[in-house]
């Protein structure tokens, strides 16, 4: 989806100094020379015309792998204008919270979104930057700056159809009409296809969120029909959640390789988290192990609950969701050694585990190969 380069980002020069031209330098930690920006379209009425310079006061150094020094493109929405929500006090939300959530002011935020011909959407978001915009040599009228917002608009519409067009026409029409079950690997185009729509989502409502008109814009960006309807508490009449008939008589049944995954991540937890290896650090390899193996859980979930449920399902979608659960449990496998790798002696305590683990995966791989049989 998006590149977000903002953390990474050292300083910059944005300049709108010829009409319908966007032309700039953005430096990113790390890289020897500076990206450099050739824009079609115009910066929002407060930039148009002018020159922006930034500053990142924390920049950090990220992975540019991918990304192309010369952005050509489309503008999308450029300005030092955006108003967003920010927390008044972030390190402690707690204590500032009310009964309406945290509290929060209104702050300008700087937003530089464009459309690279290379990488696609690509923005730069942060209140905490520090800008100045020099004297404008021309302005954006009121009527430019709406077609502009049009535009902007119809960009962001066109990426999202790319983003959507995961598949080859070929696959795409043997999932829209296929001759009876789909076999894995059809499923497996399908769930990329969804995840795709899934990311398109997020991203259209992290960009329209506070547009008062977000739900129509994400609705035509998507290309649902819908209908605005009213939410009322008649609706809810027939569901009551203390209501002790709604509860299931009893447990929901679970497979034995859920359970098995479910045990061994609890236990995995349990023990790093008593020895002191689980931080707040999102990089620390150890809370990475546990988030690989909650995701392994989610994942053996979705393929093999409906099973034990007794709930008919396609073989093909089983094994498409098993291969998912089978790449995070690799993934799982590989982030516990790189824990473990640097002092073996002091980790013996995860023999067991890596054994589960093995043990595992041979597991899914036979039940792969009973379904494909």
């Amino acid at each position: 989806m998006a590149w977000r380069i903002d953390k990474y980002v050292v300083r910059g020069l944005i300049q709108n100094i010829v009409p319908g031209r966007v032309v700039g330098t953005i430096w990113l930690k790390g890289l020897n020379q500076p990206i450099e920006l050739n824009l079609r379209g115009n910066c929002y009425r407060d930039i148009a015309g002018a020159r922006l310079e930034f500053k990142n006061p924390s920049p950090i150094e990220g992975d540019y792998t991918g990304f192309d020094l010369f952005q050509d493109g489309t503008v999308g929405d450029i300005t030092a204008s955006k108003k967003v929500k920010v927390l008044v006090d972030p390190e402690d939300e707690e204590s500032e919270s009310t009964d309406d959530g945290p509290a929060f002011t209104w702050a300008n935020c700087l937003y530089l979104e464009w459309f690279s011909e290379a990488n696609g959407r690509v923005l730069v978001e942060s209140v905490d930057f520090s800008w100045k915009i020099g004297l404008p040599k021309w302005s954006l009228s009121a009527d430019d700056e709406r077609q502009q917002v049009e535009a902007n608009k119809q960009a962001m519409f066109k990426f999202m159809e790319e983003v959507s067009r995961v598949l080859d026409p070929k696959v795409e029409s043997e999932i829209s009409d296929p001759e009876g079950e789909m076999n894995e690997f059809q499923w497996e185009a399908y769930l990329q296809k969804t995840d795709a729509r899934s990311d398109m989502l997020l991203e259209l409502f992290e960009k329209y969120e506070d547009d008062p008109d977000c739900e129509n814009l994400i609705a035509q960006a998507m290309g649902w029909d819908i209908e605005s309807m009213e939410v009322t508490e008649e609706m809810f009449d027939d569901w009551d959640d203390d209501d002790p008939e709604n509860e299931p008589d009893e447990a929901i049944p679970n497979h034995p390789v859920i359970s098995r995954m479910v045990e061994l991540t609890s236990q995995l937890y349990y023990e790093a988290e008593n020895r002191g290896l689980i931080t707040e650090d999102t990089v620390n390899p150890w809370n990475q192990l546990i988030w690989h193996a909650q995701m392994t859980v989610s994942k053996l979930i979705a393929a093999l609950e409906p099973v034990s449920e007794g709930v008919p399902a396609e073989d093909g979608f089983i094994i498409a969701t098993l291969k998912r659960a089978l790449h995070l449990l690799h993934l799982t496998i590989a982030t516990l050694e790189a824990c473990t790798t640097v002092s073996a002696d002091q980790f013996k305590w995860t023999s067991e585990a890596r054994k589960e683990l093995f043990e595992l995966r041979e597991t899914i791989i036979d039940l792969m190969q009973s379904y494909r049989s």
